[in-house]
This record gives C-alpha cells, sequence and structure tokens, in this order.
C-alpha cells in the first residue's frame, strides 16, 4: 500500500535569508502530524522513520527521505498494533528497528520491508540502536538484539520493584544501564470499563486504544495528557525509582540509584561507557516529597549526580534525553503537560551538565517525548501538543524565514464579499494554521488599534478578535467561538476549541497548499 502524507511545514510565507542561523534552533515542522506518534529515528539529514494515525485507523510506520516534507507509508509483514520507539543505525547502511505494544517490535534491513522481530518484549517503549547492537527496555530487564533487530536475547534486572522497567542505554556490548519507576496513580490493569486499553507513558501521558473500533475493525487510538482520573484506588503506593548497571553484558547487575516517595525514571543516554544523562520526574500533586523534573549526569559510569531541577509550575516534566559528546547534551520535555500556553523544555548544556540553558525558541505547548540526533546541529523530536495530538520538531542551522513586513488593512470588502471565508482567501487575507488546531482559516491582518473586520460569512454569529500573530509577531483577526453552531456550518466551519472553552473558527484544512503558522495570543487563552 502507498500512501503520502504531506507535511505542514510551519512557516511564514517570506523568503528565506541567504545566509543559515549562527546557532541551531529548534522549529516544529508538522503541529498536527499524527494522532499519536512516539518515537523517531533519522540515519542521515534527509531519512528517517516514525509511525502515523489518524486515530480512527492503525498506526503504520512511515519514511521520509526528503526531512520530513513528506512520509510514504512502508510496507509491514508482522505485528504492528502501536509502535513505540523507532531506531536506525547511522552510516550507509540501512537498520531500523521499532518496539512498542502487544509485539509490535520490527525490523528493516531496507528501510522500506519491515518484518516480525523474534524473542522481544510484549511491552516497551524504549529502543536504541549503539554499539553495533539494538537494545530494547521492557518491564523486567534489558533486550539485546545482535542481528539488527531480527533476534533478541532478554536479560532480567532484579529491580526492587518488579516490573517498572522503563528506558535502557548500552554504549557498549558490557556496559548496560537501566532506569524504573513508577508513580502512585500508576494502575496494574490495563483494561478501564468500557474496554479500552491504557499503554501509560509517563505519569500525564497516555495512549487509550481499542482493538474493536476503528476503520475496518482495527485500531483506534488517541492520547490523553494529565493526571488519570482512575477507576479504582492506585495500585502503588507511592512514587519509586531505580537506575541498575550491569558491566558484563546484561548477566549481573548492580544497584546505582533507588529512591521512594520522590520521583521516578525516564530516559537515558550514554556518549560512552562513563558519560550519561539520566531523566525524571515527580508531581506535588500525588505525593512527591520533593517534586519537579530532574537531570542526572554520570563521568565516571558509577555515580549519577543530580545536576538539575525543573519545578516553576508544579507539572514541570522530563521524558526525553540525548548525550551529543562528553560534555554535551539534551534533555527535553515541557513546563506543564497539556498547557496551551506552557513553555517547551529544550534544555542544552554544553558543560556536562554544570549549565542549562532552554533553547525552546519560544516553542509552547508542545512536550517533547524523544529525541533523534543526525549531529550537534542537526536533530529530529517528536512531541505530544496541547490539543492531544502529536507534533514533529526540528533542530537545524538552515536559512530561516525572513520577518516578513508588518501587514497593512486590505480596503473594506463589500458587503457581497465576507472576510474569515472559507480557504483560498481572498487578497490582503492570510491563509493560516493555528496552534492546536488541524484546520485553516481566513485571517485579515488587524488594524493598528487592534480592531478587526466585522464582515463574517452568513448566519456566523462568532466574534472577529485580534487574537492570532505569526512567526514574525504580526497581529491577525478569527472569529472566536464557543461552539460549532456559532461558526459558518453551511461552509463546513467548526469550532475548534482550544482550552478554557474558548477555541477559533476553522475549515478541514486541505491537501494542497500551505498556511501561515499562526499562535493564538496568550492573553486571549485561559489557562487552566
Amino acid at each position: 500500500m502507498t500512501r503520502i502524507i504531506g507535511s505542514a511545514v510551519l512557516a511564514a510565507a517570506a523568503v528565506a535569508s541567504a545566509s543559515a542561523s549562527a546557532t541551531p534552533e529548534w522549529r516544529v515542522i508538522d503541529n498536527a502530524f499524527s494522532a499519536v506518534t512516539i518515537g523517531i529515528a533519522f540515519k542521515d539529514d534527509k531519512t528517517g522513520w516514525t509511525s502515523h494515525t489518524d486515530g480512527a485507523s492503525k498506526p503504520v510506520i512511515v519514511r521520509t527521505q526528503d526531512g520530513g516534507s513528506t512520509w510514504k507509508e512502508v510496507n509491514t509483514s508482522g505485528i504492528e498494533i502501536l509502535t513505540m520507539g523507532v531506531t536506525t543505525m547511522t552510516g550507509p547502511l540501512t537498520r531500523v528497528a521499532t518496539t512498542g505494544l502487544l509485539g509490535s517490535s520490527l525490523f528493516s534491513l531496507d528501510g522500506d520491508h519491515f518484518k516480525q522481530s523474534l524473542g522481544a518484549p510484549l511491552v516497551s517503549q524504549d529502543i536504541k540502536f549503539q554499539a553495533g547492537q539494538v537494545t530494547i527496555a521492557s518491564p523486567d530487564g534489558v533486550c539485546f538484539s545482535t542481528t539488527s533487530g531480527l533476534l533478541y536475547d532478554c536479560k532480567k534486572v532484579p529491580l526492587k520493584n518488579k516490573g517498572t522497567g522503563r528506558y535502557a542505554a548500552a554504549p557498549s556490548k558490557d556496559i548496560v544501564f537501566l532506569t524504573a519507576g513508577t508513580w502512585p496513580s500508576r494502575q496494574s490493569n490495563n483494561t478501564r470499563r468500557d474496554g479500552s486499553q491504557v499503554a501509560r507513558l509517563t505519569n500525564a501521558v497516555r495512549v487509550v486504544y481499542n482493538k474493536k473500533n476503528g476503520a475496518n475493525g482495527t485500531l483506534s487510538s488517541k492520547l490523553e495528557l494529565g493526571m488519570e482520573q482512575v477507576d479504582a484506588p492506585p495500585t502503588n503506593g507511592t512514587y519509586t525509582a531505580e537506575l541498575w548497571k550491569s558491566s558484563d553484558g546484561g548477566k549481573t547487575w548492580k544497584n546505582l540509584i533507588s529512591d521512594e516517595g520522590n520521583f521516578y525514571f525516564n530516559d537515558i543516554s550514554c556518549f560512552d561507557e562513563t558519560h550519561c544523562v539520566a531523566v525524571g520526574e515527580g508531581f506535588a500533586r500525588d505525593g512527591s516529597t520533593q517534586p519537579g523534573a530532574r537531570v542526572y549526569v554520570t563521568s565516571d559510569g558509577e555515580t549519577f549526580n543530580l545536576v538539575h531541577q525543573e519545578n516553576s509550575t508544579g507539572a514541570d516534566s522530563l521524558m526525553a534525553a540525548y548525550m551529543v559528546s562528553q560534555t554535551e547534551h539534551w534533555v527535553g520535555g515541557t513546563t506543564k503537560s497539556g498547557g496551551l500556553t506552557a513553555p517547551a523544555l529544550m534544555l542544552h548544556s554544553t558543560d556536562g551538565g554544570k549549565s542549562y540553558k532552554n533553547e525552546n525558541n519560544n516553542i509552547l505547548g508542545q512536550m517533547i517525548t524523544a529525541f533523534s540526533f543526525v549531529s550537534s546541529s542537526h536533530a529530529y523530536a517528536t512531541s505530544v501538543n496541547a490539543m492531544q495530538s502529536c507534533s514533529l520538531l526540528e533542530l537545524t542551522d538552515a536559512p530561516s524565514p525572513s520577518p516578513s513586513p508588518s501587514p497593512s488593512p486590505s480596503p473594506s470588502p463589500s458587503p457581497s464579499t465576507p472576510e474569515y471565508e472559507k480557504p483560498p482567501c481572498q487578497a490582503g487575507e492570510a491563509e493560516a494554521s493555528v496552534t492546536g488546531t488541524s484546520g485553516k482559516l481566513c485571517a485579515p491582518p488587524c488594524s493598528a488599534s487592534g480592531s478587526c473586520p466585522q464582515n463574517p460569512p452568513k448566519d456566523v454569529t462568532a466574534t472577529p478578535a485580534c487574537i492570532l500573530k505569526d512567526q514574525s509577531g504580526n497581529q491577525y483577526c478569527a472569529l472566536e467561538c464557543t461552539k460549532t453552531s456559532e461558526c459558518d456550518q453551511a461552509g463546513g466551519s467548526t469550532c475548534s476549541i482550544l482550552q478554557g472553552g474558548k477555541g477559533v473558527c476553522t475549515y478541514a484544512a486541505s491537501k494542497s497548499g500551505r498556511a501561515t503558522f499562526m499562535t493564538v495570543t496568550p492573553a486571549e487563552v485561559v489557562v487552566v
């Protein structure tokens, strides 16, 4: 089956500057890429793999060969329930492996044809290609493949809290690390009363899926953000965190960190046998005695020191990590899961964890879930956005759009030519995509005083308001709504609720054409 997915590149319609950025910067390249996408892997600057689903159909593995502008579904002959992690070997050879739920572990020797792996764990959300082998973290330990993901050999770790393994890193054939942990509200029962299944990635991020529904009787899936509302008392009484090390390829294990009551571990990444970074998180809302997102670093492979904590909102989260060199690393997450205006956390250290800078390029409403670095200056990432869908991001020093001149208000249209109409847009309006929505709209510019044209389509009762801003800071108008009946229903417009019960009227996005990426002005949004 061939399916091309066009990536909505989120950039203002402007001519690129002649010179590249002096410093690489993160950019959102597709704000509404997929209903559920966790994990991404690039073998070079242009070629990469991830998963994609519209939420109503079975998730599939997709490949890009143009840096994420377009994605094509690959051929698979194995179990593909829900992919949760992707990895690839960098260099001339193409070797790709995936992991996920219910045995969704596949491998490919050409990047286009994926087959079933043997011996992989039933459930995992972490997979890495390093030191000539593929490593998968499982709830009980670590699995290794020296056959590019064809066959795995799994080793158990003597965890103090059984079944809590989360992420692994194997910088060599002998040295292996495993992070583990859980949180108070986590349930041992993954089936809800309505029959849906739950995969709990973190305290604040879950994938809910149902094998009985979806297109053609396949699988439907969606994301949930925030603290889980459980049907029964929590299985666990407190937070637990463990970090283990093996020096003989998983035969024996040594406990390096064991903590109770404060946090649990997420990702770990190692540059070599002695230099690694690991991240964790805990929240006061469910009992952490030392809440906040945290970063641990080691320079000897034995002692992991807590070098940084984030606790600006009480909901700060760090899920992803990548060690670029012995002194440089990135960790990713958010200041608040599900917060529309919450700054993304893209913490960068170039001095081994002595200091950090949040180099998020003012990206809001995105929670980083996975990194894939091609080089120190070029990388890709997946994220969960505030509208509970998944986005793609890129770290690049490629030319960025030049600031466009501030738009001047267009002449007032005649009463027979309404504004805020269904795209394509008339002269003077911008065809826009808004963060947190999957649709498009026609946005006239705001006047110098901040007023907006009062000429919406017939029967529209939504309020024209100066609430949009493009990446250059230019202000635009949109129809602010609270329900779809206020929008141009005759033209197919719906009210895309953003937060606090308010939203904007948008039309279904067409498959052709590019839109100017805009965000809702924070002052107009009620943050909860």
